[in-house]
């Protein structure tokens, strides 16, 4: 049986709340409020889940529109596949093996994130078992905390499975991700478990971190009353982070080792062999090395490579890698392989060039940076870099790490 639920009354109250100022509401409406809606959501989950696992067992979205019934409902009701399969695996676990469960969420004992948990620990190997210990389980949850208690149950789950040592922390399958876009960009869900949870939360965490770090320091650096992002912010563009250094890890064919061979246009021709390397420590070089040519200037500044892309290629990376060592935004640690070729002039409103003259290297978080309004970064002919902030302030940028002293030119330098 289900608790009736007047539901022209509950319109009722919902467009009167809708209607009100916020202002108008006590602190004890407002508590009141809020749990009242929770107990009509929880009667609602169990109605819903009651007639999802009714027309499953029928077949009836099939039969009658040709969809299974976790793809009718997203279909229908456009919730993500994920959210529309959860909702029926936790009904049709209710319906079939979990009896107790299902009269707790009916009666509004339960809600629905509980179910779930216990309709995700039971298996048919262990049903019976489970079966046994439902009641105690479900009273245990008025008590416990969500996670501490979900952490206990799968435990007993994992101890009545001794025989087919089902753990859902070390299942393969209990990990899903869901990717959907949006007008507003991409919304990620899903479910991590086991090591691969801790994995991913111990990255985030720790990238995310660095991200932080970077950003006091940038604020430091520049003196300007930068915002810092939030946590959430902070670990989302952490998940980019890690993702954009995975793909920019450089490999080459056959695993080989790279090496470059720099070449001064100042240096006596007697210096190079025939090959163009260098006699001084060639027997360090292995047969299995693959070695490429920069030339450099007396100033130590790569020559053009050309400027009928738009993208730095491979060369002009090699060379910006070996001026600017990484990232020049000062005090940044980015490696060149998380850099990208900044245009010094925009390609596009500035016509500018795809030489290395007139590039730099800027990590994807610093890149972002110099686009915003009023920051500026201009490149001397000497390959250092300067950085003007909005507030005017003028500053070296760095190679390898280390930035120039003293004071940076006049914009127009």
């Amino acid at each position: 049986m289900f608790v009736a639920i007047d539901l022209d009354e509950l319109t009722s109250r919902a467009t009167a709340l809708a209607a009100m100022n916020e202002r108008d509401l006590s602190d004890h409406d407002v508590l009141a409020t809020i749990r009242g809606i929770e107990r009509v959501r929880r009667y609602l989950d169990a109605a819903e889940g009651f007639l999802l696992a009714e027309v499953d067992a029928r077949g009836t979205t099939d039969h009658v529109d040709g969809f299974r019934t976790a793809n009718w409902l997203a279909r229908t009701c456009g919730v993500s596949p994920a959210t529309a399969r959860s909702r029926l695996d936790v009904a049709v676990a209710c319906r079939t093996v979990l009896p107790a469960t299902d009269t707790a969420v009916r009666s509004g004992r339960l809600c629905f994130d509980r179910a779930r948990v216990l309709a995700g620990a039971v298996n048919d190997r262990i049903a019976d078992q489970f079966a046994q210990l439902e009641p105690e389980l479900i009273d245990m949850s008025a008590t416990m905390t969500f996670d501490r208690w979900r952490r206990h149950v799968q435990t007993v789950a994992a101890l009545l499975d001794q025989d087919g040592g089902y753990d859902p922390n070390t299942d393969v399958f209990n990990n899903h991700l869901t990717l959907t876009p949006d007008p507003e960009g991409t919304r990620i869900s899903g479910t991590l478990v086991g090591d691969t949870a801790l994995t991913v939360e111990q990255v985030i965490t720790a990238v995310a971190d660095e991200l932080y770090r970077q950003h006091a320091q940038d604020r430091d650096a520049c003196g300007d009353a930068t915002p810092m992002p939030s946590q959430r912010t902070l670990r989302a563009l952490a998940l980019a982070e890690i993702c954009r250094r995975a793909a920019g890890i450089a490999t080459t064919d056959h695993g080989r080792v790279e090496a470059t061979l720099v070449i001064n246009l100042d240096t006596p021709d007697d210096v190079y062999d025939t090959d163009g390397l260098k006699r001084t420590g060639i027997d360090g070089l292995t047969c299995d090395m693959s070695i490429y040519t920069i030339v450099l200037n007396s100033l130590g500044v790569p020559l053009d490579m050309g400027r009928e892309i738009r993208t730095a290629n491979r060369e002009q990376r090699r060379a910006l890698a070996r001026r600017d060592g990484g990232c020049v935004f000062p005090g940044c640690g980015a490696q060149p392989r998380h850099c990208d070729a900044h245009h010094v002039a925009h390609w596009t409103r500035d016509l500018g060039t795809t030489d290395v003259a007139h590039m730099v290297f800027l990590c994807r978080h610093h890149h972002g940076v110099v686009h915003r309004n009023g920051w500026n970064i201009h490149l001397g002919d000497d390959g250092w870099a300067w950085i003007t902030t909005p507030n005017g302030n003028r500053r070296w940028c760095q190679r390898h790490g280390t930035q120039r002293c003293g004071p940076a030119p006049p914009t127009t330098t």
